[in-house]
């Protein structure tokens, strides 16, 4: 089951980008939306079209569609969007015009974003054991060798 939360872009925080400091010596400051939540956990896409609607006189951009596969999710979503990370979100005008995200794709990133993977350990490869998927491998290794994909 997908829930679906509206949050509302409270204010424009200012923030240093230290990647850009760090990489070119100078100092680069941008705006961020922090955003708040303005709805309960909802349940259906009626109920959250008729809570659009009502916000009818918001700018659309004002306005971030959240989904999650629980409440907790979804409150972890809207702290990543805050910090100005990926989340599982799109604006309300991305919505009404019809950009969904599906089940899978929620969950799919709920778990990659999740802390219980262990993302620190080494991965080794091994052939696969068919014929066809080691040819495949091996023209993909050889198109890579001449340059024609990128690593």
């Amino acid at each position: 089951m997908i829930y679906y939360r509206v949050a509302f872009c409270v204010e424009q925080a200012t923030v240093e980008n230290i990647e850009h400091i760090q990489s070119h010596g100078s100092q680069a400051i941008t705006q961020q939306a922090v955003w708040k939540w303005r709805s309960t956990l909802l349940t259906s896409p009626h109920a959250l079209f008729t809570l659009l609607r009502a916000y009818s006189y918001i700018p659309k951009d004002n306005i971030r569609v959240f989904f999650a596969s629980s409440e907790t999710e979804m409150d972890d979503m809207l702290a990543r969007q805050n910090a100005g990370q990926i989340s599982s979100s799109v604006s309300a005008d991305q919505f009404l015009a019809g950009k969904r995200i599906n089940t899978i794709d929620v969950k799919r990133l709920e778990f990659e974003l999740s802390m219980e993977a262990d993302h620190d350990e080494p991965y080794t490869f091994t052939l696969p054991m068919s014929i066809a998927e080691r040819m495949a491998w091996t023209a993909l290794l050889q198109k890579r060798q001449r340059g024609e994909l990128e690593s």
